[in-house]
């Protein structure tokens, strides 16, 4: 299978995580204040026990890990910020079961969101970043 006879592309395989996990969170991040609302996002935080700053705490961490993970600028440092918002992510939806189509949604999304971020941690930015990795 010559086909498969190649070297790890690593940089392409930071490159292809950072732009998921980045358009994913800063999409998630922006879609709170400016698309649903922070006064029912807030309001959904405090239903799950959480207090109200983590509503804006999220929010804004998102958006702005978002664009890092994005431009490849401080990535490890931008997925240490998002990691405790997959496990918080994760701890919301583990009521729901397995499959994210379930009511409430799932939580091998979230899985995978926190194996994501731990590849990512570990390849880095690659070598396609405006920074530091």
């Amino acid at each position: 299978m010559k086909y498969l006879d190649f070297k790890p592309k690593t940089d392409i395989a930071a490159l292809s995580i950072r732009l998921f996990l980045g358009t994913m969170f800063f999409m998630h991040g922006f879609g709170k204040p400016f698309v649903v609302g922070m006064n029912i996002v807030v309001k959904g935080f405090l239903r799950r026990g959480l207090p109200e700053w983590t509503a804006y705490y999220a929010s804004f961490i998102e958006i702005l890990c978002g664009i890092l993970l994005v431009l490849g600028y401080r990535t490890r440092l931008a997925v240490l910020l998002l990691f405790p918002i997959g496990i918080g992510i994760l701890v919301y939806h583990m009521p729901f079961g397995w499959v994210f189509h379930n009511a409430g949604g799932g939580y091998e999304y979230p899985q995978l969101i926190i194996v994501s971020l731990i590849a990512l941690f570990f390849l880095g930015g690659g070598k396609y970043v405006f920074g530091k990795t």
